[in-house]
């Protein structure tokens, strides 16, 4: 599924780099395994790592187009059978990407069916890392159908905040881009709260920027009831 958006990021390095169709990463080990599903994202943050490197040091993540939902369960299939035979358990799945992956909402339904069915572990987290705000844009006017990411087979959402106030988030995020989304910071927890009563395991996750503290993102996390986690800038 495709979306028009009015406004697309995708990081400074464009067009500097030679584009790839990398779609299967890792960045903690063989454990976890990522899937790049889209470059797309319609925020612009201040700390953007596509903005510096083409993919985490680990790979070039700059695709030349959005991978097709086959070609994302074909390279899954491919590389869990190889940690497989690795005597590996994979215990994590990311889908990300280098962009915004809930812009594919449609999309990441059947890919979460696929790796449910293709794997027998049952305690294997599939997490969506995403800033949650751009469903209400582009998916849905009511957190309703977050629901349907849980029936797919999605356990977890990573929500990326990185920050505790609306004038923050805009100024680090820049939800928009160029013109800055007034809702977006507060569509954003409601995107997590969503989540948690559609019975997704929620992390709010911030970068370590400027002078927040482990105290007030904890505070913070504790009042929405979700679990938190504050990460280095250059983790």
């Amino acid at each position: 599924m495709s979306i028009n958006l009015p406004q697309i990021n995708y990081g400074k390095l464009k067009g500097r780099v030679e584009d790839e169709q990398n779609i299967v990463y890792y960045r903690r080990g063989l454990e976890e395994l990522s899937l790049n599903v889209t470059n797309a994202c319609p925020n612009a943050c201040a700390f953007c790592i596509r903005d510096r490197d083409q993919g985490w040091g680990v790979s070039n993540l700059y695709l030349s187009r959005d991978p097709s939902v086959e070609e994302i369960m074909q390279a899954y299939d491919e590389e869990s059978e190889k940690i497989l035979a690795l005597g590996v358990d994979l215990k994590k799945i990311k889908i990300c990407g280098y962009g915004e992956p809930i812009l594919r909402f449609e999309d990441l339904k059947p890919i979460a069916r696929h790796i449910r069915e293709r794997d027998s572990n049952d305690n294997l987290e599939i997490q969506v890392t995403t800033t949650g705000w751009p469903y209400f844009r582009f998916i849905s006017p009511n957190a309703r159908r977050i629901s349907e990411l849980k029936e797919a087979g999605v356990s977890h959402i990573y929500l990326s905040v990185n920050a505790l106030d609306k004038k923050n988030y805009d100024k680090l995020v820049k939800p928009g881009i160029n013109e800055i989304d007034n809702d977006a910071f507060s569509d954003a927890l409601n995107f997590g709260e969503g989540a948690k009563k559609a019975g997704l395991d929620v992390t709010l996750g911030f970068i370590r920027l400027g002078k927040i503290t482990d105290e007030e993102v904890k505070s913070f996390a504790e009042r929405y009831g979700m679990k938190y986690r504050l990460r280095d800038f250059e983790e």
